[in-house]
């Protein structure tokens, strides 16, 4: 499949979370005896982290949200995987069988079958990743930066189970929970391999919402904890024509974000007017 059988381009999405709010992304119960009963995820030195999965499952969300306003576009949609996936493993089965009856050789069936998934999955899925093939975003996980500057880095805060039937405290039902401090700096970095200029357009309008402050990240969210924004967003970029400088000198060139939403503008603005409709992007 074209679009992973040779290197194209690559982009390093930098940029600096906020947070407004205390941030609660759990991990499992604390080993220690007086433990809270939800610490937050430590890395090894003791530092608070946000795992790349809570970051990707965040973005994707929000993401497939926007591609679904286009009711399936060309090449601008999202399935639904919980109800009807673009490619199930009925789908699948059929596809594979359809490459099998065109193939003029065994050895070719692989290749169709893979551009067959590919030409069937959603953009969310090209972009994010199937059960079918890998995502081409990638999401690090992303570090604490000013841990030395806060005058503390976690606080437990107490939690009680809600009866829904009286809208008071559940007897019996409390607990508390550890956060990271409004305040907190994180460092975040997403790598995109192979994306069209309007894919990686479409993916920085998606961080347009976070830089606003409008994309909550880990739990509690609608309680107060997990507010922040991005700040100081900027692109390293290799793409064919760089890849020799990178390779021996490891340049890499900075990006302008504008040109790659620009793009996704144009495009979008293309397929809707193709299919009869109007946008307001």
């Amino acid at each position: 499949m074209s679009v992973f059988d040779r290197f194209q381009n690559q982009t390093r999405i930098l940029a600096t979370l906020e947070m407004q709010t205390a941030l609660s992304v759990g991990s499992h119960g604390s080993l220690e005896p007086t433990g809270t009963d939800l610490p937050v995820m430590k890395g090894p030195d003791g530092a608070p982290f946000i795992p790349g999965s809570s970051i990707k499952g965040a973005v994707r969300a929000l993401a497939e949200r926007i591609l679904r306003t286009w009711n399936k576009q060309p090449d601008v949609w999202a399935c639904d995987p919980f109800a009807d996936p673009c490619v199930s493993s009925n789908r699948k089965d059929q596809l594979l069988r359809e490459a099998e009856d065109e193939a003029e050789d065994p050895s070719q069936v692989e290749q169709i079958f893979s551009q067959k998934v590919w030409d069937a999955s959603c953009t969310a899925c090209r972009l994010f990743g199937s059960p079918w093939f890998a995502g081409r975003v990638a999401f690090k996980d992303a570090y604490l930066l000013n841990g030395d500057d806060l005058p503390l880095v976690t606080q437990i805060r107490d939690g009680v189970g809600i009866d829904r039937d009286l809208g008071a405290a559940r007897t019996g039902v409390k607990y508390d929970f550890e956060v990271v401090v409004p305040g907190a700096r994180f460092g975040l970095e997403i790598l995109t391999e192979n994306l069209e200029d309007w894919e990686l357009g479409f993916l920085l309008t998606v961080l347009r919402f976070w830089e606003e402050g409008n994309l909550p990240l880990g739990g509690k969210v609608t309680r107060g904890p997990g507010w922040g924004r991005l700040v100081d967003v900027r692109l390293q970029r290799v793409d064919q024509n760089t890849l020799l400088d990178y390779l021996l000198q490891g340049q890499q060139a900075s990006a302008d974000t504008t040109t790659f939403i620009e793009a996704f503008h144009a495009y979008i603005e293309t397929a809707l007017k193709g299919n009869g409709r109007e946008s307001n992007a």
